[in-house]
Order: C-alpha cells, then structure tokens, then sequence
C-alpha cells in the first residue's frame, strides 16, 4: 500500500507539472488571472486520480503460465453479499470481531476512498450535486469493468474481483464528500466570483511577470520544435522520402535544416507579435500584459522582442556549442525580473509593462466621456 500511495503523488505531482503552464494558460483565458489554491486543488485531483488507478489495478501479478487457471476471478454479482457474509461473521466470531476482519475494512475503504471524489470535484468543477453523484457511479462502474475485462484485454485474465458491492460502496462515499463540502473551508474563490473579476485591471507583479516569461520561453520551444519538424520533412521528402539512409554529409545537412527551421520558426514567433497591435509577446498576451503606449515606438518594441527571445533564436540557428549559452542567458533573464519587474528586455528598451486591461478600461471611459 506504500508504494502505491508513494507512487500516486509521484505520478499525480508529475502529470501537474507537465501540465502546469497549459493550466495557467486555461486560468487566463478562462479567469484572467492564475489562481494558485485552484491549481493546488487541481493537482491533489491529479494525485487523487492516481490513486484510484493504482489501488484499483496495481500491483500487476506475475502472470506466469498456469496463472489465470488457478486464480481467475468470477465476477460478484450479489448486491447483498456484504450483509450476508457481515451476519455470518457475527454469528460464527461475534460481534467483536468485526473492526479486525477485512470484510468491514474493505467496506470502509472502498467508501473511503470516493470520498475525496465528491469533495474535490464538487468543489474544482462545481457541477450540481446530482451530476457530481452520477460521475462518481459512472467512475466506479468503469472500474469494476477494468477488473471484469482484466484492464480491457491488457491482461491475460480477470485478476481482481469485480463486485457489484463496491458500486454502492462507492457511491457512498462520494455522498459523504459532497456533503462534507457545506462544513469544510472553502479555501478556493469560486467560478462566480473569479468571472466577475476577469476584466478588472492588476499590478504587474514579479511573479506575473515571471509567469509571462516562462510562458514565452513554451511558446519559443514549441515553435522551435515545430521548425525543425517542418524542415526536416522538408529536406527528406526532397531526397528520397522519409525512411531512406542517409550518408554522414547529408545527416550534416539535416541537422543543419533542423537547427535553421527551428530558428526561423522561434525567430518569427518572437517578433511577429512585436510588430502587430500593442506589441506585447505572446506570454505577455496571455497574463494581459502589455507595454505601456508611451513607450510603444515600433523600433522599440521590436528590440526588446529581439534582445532576449530573439538572442535564444539567432543563438539556436548556430547550434552547437552556441545554443549552450540560451539557458545562461534567460536565465539572467528571469533573474532580472526577481530584481525589478520591468526585467532585462524592458529595462534595456525604456520601456514599462502595464495590465493591458488598464488600457482597454480607459478607453471604454474615453467612448463614454465623448
């Protein structure tokens, strides 16, 4: 049970961090704004998720030959097997017995373990509480038909017991969570709350910054992988199609599309966004950054695209050993925002980053005053 605990979190924290960035990207868009206790909420649902599947399916057994004769499952199919077998403990071993038997632990468990079901998705998804009751039954019947069809193939036969019981079970303990919601702290805004303040202007803080360049240094490496893509499909469908062997000269030669079409494409997608409407970088977009109007010169805009996103792009066209300094240099780039949120880029061009929405809220005053 250790390691099935031990490995949830792992798996849980590794599947929130792999989706930390589109998360905050999805809190912006949807919120305006990064709400840390819903990303918390949201990666204990990631760690919880984890744990059904591990409880519910691991440890796999060696299925060595002879296996699945001598220990083949049989589906459970009597909704009163529990009480049945709760009385014939009672009247074989007494009443005393009960908080030692597995029987009852594994009742208990099996309701214990839907309760943050109904908790977390209550509080995260805020779905009425009828849905929220029929996804946790939805959930347990899927599990129960994991371990009826031995993980739907995967495995040679049946190695779990699918028991009708535990649907109930199940449900159960979902009810409990979402009836633990009206006693529990809160502890996260709700959606209500966080759409009403989606357009309301905020400081420009460090680590919304921070968060604006992380998102920048994403959106670089994805269209970095993306050119490099691109040009290496160009350069095999020109010499034969995919699948052909190359000579040590020509892999040369691809590695040099490689590195130019991932450059171009980092290159224009660090300056593209400099040179259409407000300027600001496609991170800055997304936490509703921009730089201020008074310092919106094109040429300066453009320099300040350049100075850092565009120095990583002309450094990756180089490749080796040149694409070593990137990280160097962004981070000296991230470090300069922890000591001014104006940042390396910014400080260098003159320029000051504001809320964007500060600008689209005076200019709806500016409308209504005319």
């Amino acid at each position: 049970m250790t390691s099935q605990v031990l490995g949830s979190i792992l798996v849980g924290l590794s599947v929130s961090a792999v989706l930390f960035l589109p998360l905050v990207v999805w809190q912006y868009r949807r919120y305006g704004r990064f709400d840390a206790l819903r990303m918390l909420w949201t990666a204990a649902g990631f760690i919880y998720a984890s744990a059904i599947v591990a409880f519910t399916v691991f440890p796999l057994p060696e299925f060595t030959p002879g296996y699945c004769t001598a220990h083949a499952t049989t589906p459970l199919l009597d909704p009163l097997r529990f009480p049945k077998e709760l009385i014939d403990l009672v009247r074989a071993e007494g009443a005393g017995t009960l908080l030692s038997d597995w029987l009852v632990w594994e009742f208990a468990l099996n309701m214990v373990l839907f309760i943050p079901f109904g908790l977390i998705v209550r509080r995260v998804f805020e779905w009425p509480r009828g849905i929220v009751l029929a996804a946790a039954f939805g959930t347990s019947l899927l599990i129960e038909l994991t371990q009826l069809t031995g993980n739907w193939g995967l495995a040679p036969c049946s190695y779990r017991f699918a028991d009708v019981t535990d649907l109930f079970t199940n449900t159960s303990g979902a009810i409990i969570g979402i009836s633990l919601e009206k006693v529990t702290p809160r502890l996260l805004s709700s959606k209500t709350h966080l759409l009403s303040q989606r357009d309301r202007a905020r400081p420009v803080t460090r680590g919304r910054r921070l968060i604006g360049m992380l998102l920048d240094t994403w959106y670089l490496c994805l269209a970095a992988v993306m050119g490099g893509t691109i040009a290496s499909t160009a350069y095999a469908v020109g010499h034969g199609g995919t699948g052909q062997e190359l000579t040590p000269t020509q892999l040369l030669e691809l590695e040099g599309w490689i590195f130019s079409g991932a450059a171009l494409v980092a290159l224009l997608t660090a300056v593209v966004p400099a040179v259409i409407t407000d300027g600001a970088s496609l991170g800055q977009r997304t936490v509703y950054l921009a730089p201020a109007p008074k310092d919106a010169a094109r040429w300066r805009l453009i320099a300040r695209a350049v100075i850092v996103q565009g120095s990583a792009a002309v450094l990756l066209f180089n490749g080796f050993p040149w694409m070593l300094f990137i990280p160097v240099w962004g981070g000296a780039a991230l470090l300069s925002v922890c000591i001014s949120a104006r940042g390396l880029s910014c400080a260098a061009t003159g320029c000051n980053i504001l809320d964007a929405r500060s600008q689209a809220s005076a200019a709806r005053q500016l409308n209504v005053a005319s």
